[in-house]
């Protein structure tokens, strides 16, 4: 049986991508974007998470989340600039 290729295969984590992992995780960030920040695979990120006990949200509850954001931001009063006095910069 051919052995593998995959150079990434079983590579392991280092306390600086843990950290960093952890950090996105609870920024929000999901499990496609810290897959790319780390240059792993989104599977070994999402593994990894669940070992740490930090999952990355669902991502029907990640858009529930951002669309509540959205509309939040929506229903604020939208500042206006004022102009500068006369002579003032």
């Amino acid at each position: 049986m051919p052995m593998s290729t995959k150079t990434n295969a079983c590579r392991p984590w280092d306390d600086e991508q843990v950290e960093r992992l952890k950090e996105l995780i609870a920024s929000g960030a999901s499990a496609v974007r810290a897959a790319a920040a780390l240059k792993r695979a989104r599977s070994s990120v999402q593994v990894k998470a669940r070992k740490l006990g930090m999952p990355f949200m669902a991502s029907r509850d990640a858009k529930r989340l951002r669309d509540a954001k959205i509309a939040a931001a929506e229903s604020l009063p939208m500042r206006t600039h004022s102009a500068p006095a006369s002579g003032e910069r």
